[in-house]
Parts: C-alpha cells; sequence; structure tokens
C-alpha cells in the first residue's frame, strides 16, 4: 500500500497543475497559431518570429511534459528505449529554438527601432522564413549527442530511468558548460544590450515629441522633401500613436524574455551544478525540489498567450474574433 499512497500523495499535487499547464500551453498555442494564420493583416515579421515561438511551445508540451509527469509519479521511465531518446532531445531542442528566437526577435526590434533604414533591406518575411529553418537545423544538430546518448538505465526495484550516458565526464561537462553559454548566457547578453539599447532610443524621442519639436522617432515609414535650399531633410512621418504602438510591443516582448529566463534559468543551473556535486544538490533541494523546478520550465509553454493576450490589443481583439466574440472589424491600436 505505500507506494500507491505515495504515488496519490504526490500525484494530488502534480497531476492538476501539470494538467493545467498542458492545457494552458496547448490551447493557448495553438490559438496564437490560428490568429496568425487567419489574419494576413498580422503577419509581420515580429509575428513570424513569436508563431515560431508557438510551434516550439507545443512540441515541449506534447513530447514531453505528459510523459514526464508519468515518469515522475511512478519513479520509472515506462515508455520505451525511442522515447527516452526522444523526449529529452525534443525538450533540448525546445528550448534552444525558443532562446534563440527571442534572440532574433530583440534583434529585429533593435534594427527597427535604432536604425530603421538600414533595417529596410532585409527586414522581410522571406528573410525571417529563413532564419527561424536555421534556428531549427542548428538546434537539432547542437542536441543530437543527448538523442544518440540517451539510455534505459536500471535502478533499484526493477525501475528503470532515463539518463545520457557519456565515454567521460570531461567531455560531459564540457558539452553542458557550452550549452549553458550558447542558451543562457549570449542569448542574456544580446538581449539585455539590444532592449537596453531600444530603452535609450525610446526615451529619447519620447523626451522630443514636444510641441513644436521636429524631430521624433525614427522608424520605416519617413519621407523626404526639399527644403528651400534645395537639399534633402527627413520629415518626421509617425505619429505619437505609433510611438505608443512601439513601446508596447517592445514592453510585451521583453516581459516574454523575463518569462523564459525566469523559467528555464534556475533548471539549468542546477542541472550544471549536478554535473560537479550531484549528492549536494539531491540532499539540498530533494526530489520535490528538482520536480518543481522542472515545472516551473514547463509552465514557460503556457506563458506567452496570457502576455500576448494581456499585453497586445491585436493579439486580444483576435483571439475574440477567433470565438465569434467580435463580428466586424474596428481599427486597431
Amino acid at each position: 500500500m505505500l507506494p500507491n499512497e505515495s504515488w496519490w500523495e504526490a500525484g494530488k499535487v502534480q497531476i492538476p497543475t501539470y494538467s493545467i499547464i498542458f492545457l494552458l500551453g496547448l490551447v493557448g498555442n495553438i490559438l496564437v497559431i490560428l490568429v496568425l494564420v487567419k489574419n494576413k493583416g498580422m503577419r509581420t515579421v515580429t509575428n513570424v518570429f513569436l508563431l515560431n515561438l508557438a510551434v516550439s511551445d507545443i512540441l515541449l508540451g506534447v513530447l514531453c511534459m505528459p510523459f514526464t509527469l508519468v515518469g515522475s509519479l511512478l519513479k520509472d521511465f515506462v515508455f520505451g528505449h525511442f522515447m527516452c531518446r526522444l523526449i529529452p532531445y525534443m525538450q533540448a531542442c525546445s528550448v534552444a529554438v525558443s532562446g534563440w528566437t527571442l534572440v532574433c526577435l530583440s534583434v529585429e526590434r533593435y534594427y527597427a527601432i535604432c536604425h530603421p533604414l538600414r533595417s529596410r533591406t532585409w527586414q522581410t518575411l522571406t528573410h525571417a522564413y529563413r532564419l527561424i529553418g536555421a534556428i531549427w537545423v542548428c538546434s537539432l544538430l547542437l542536441m543530437t549527442p543527448i538523442s544518440v546518448l540517451s539510455e534505459l538505465i536500471p535502478t533499484s526495484g526493477g525501475h528503470r530511468k532515463c539518463r545520457e550516458l557519456w565515454p567521460n565526464e570531461d567531455i560531459e561537462k564540457t558539452y553542458n558548460l557550452l550549452l549553458d553559454f550558447l542558451l543562457l548566457v549570449i542569448p542574456l547578453i544580446v538581449m539585455v544590450t539590444t532592449y537596453t539599447l531600444v530603452a535609450k532610443t525610446l526615451w529619447r524621442v519620447m523626451k522630443t515629441q514636444k510641441p513644436g519639436n521636429e524631430m521624433g522617432l525614427k522608424d520605416n515609414r519617413v519621407t523626404w522633401k526639399q527644403n528651400s535650399r534645395g537639399s534633402p531633410h527627413l520629415r518626421r512621418s509617425n505619429t505619437e500613436k505609433a510611438l505608443k504602438k512601439k513601446k508596447r510591443v517592445v514592453k510585451m516582448l521583453f516581459a516574454v524574455v523575463l518569462e523564459f529566463f525566469v523559467c528555464w534559468t534556475p533548471l539549468y543551473v542546477i542541472n550544471t551544478i549536478t554535473l560537479f556535486a550531484p549528492q549536494a544538490v539531491y540532499e539540498r533541494l530533494g526530489y520535490k525540489g528538482i520536480s518543481f523546478l522542472q515545472l516551473l520550465a514547463y509552465s514557460s509553454s503556457c506563458c506567452n498567450p496570457i502576455t500576448y493576450c494581456f499585453m497586445n490589443y491585436r493579439f486580444r481583439r483576435a483571439f475574440l474574433k477567433l470565438f465569434g466574440c467580435l463580428r466586424e472589424e474596428k481599427g486597431s491600436s
């Protein structure tokens, strides 16, 4: 009876929590995809990257969460050798795709706001699709060792666990530190830098957006005209409304970035520490602590659709229209 009681006690917390996160993530991200597919007017470069995030989050939810939950409750990996190789591989790929998609988003926003004229030649949907393809190919290749080296290892009581079997510890440590550097350190540095520069640009423009001020935000919607001496000068064509829209988009993207790092950084840090001091990690955190960090990481899959709904007017209207709550198309802000 004791094993069953233990299974039930753990399940009372984990089953409803995993189920809520799974359903929110699956339904929310499917809605994001449907909104962007059905509304041609929303197919911008930024939204194409958000679409890629939704696909990545769906894969994480469908291919990882249910199997992780069952394995966690049973303390046994019962899904066979193939799934042992597929699940950790797809989880790692999903994190890599999400992280580098956020990097592309931050760079895209940086050039769109800080260097609009320079970005016009390459800031296209075609270029965005190529970048997304490159992100997936690089992620799949980078995570190949996880798939190749994952094996079922016997544990006590006839149970099995799914773990990577590396030739030696030095290679394992080097590879995992490389992943930390590529998936957390570099993306964090790039995103902090780009969004800081974007914030500075928007702040500078806000200070110049005063009555009688002739210069405002330089963006893709600029025009040239001749002055009295015959030399061209730049005339502002954006409005205060356009500036506010850019600010809202940047705030939303910053929230998405923050959610990603809050959800995934603790698990990556603990996994890295485990490589060097596994006993200390299990003594301090215990099985429940590690399970909580894994659940926190998975919760990232349901955060993005909620963020879009609360922080983006066009997404909110599109969600409502998808359910038939809005029958007439009105201007968006």
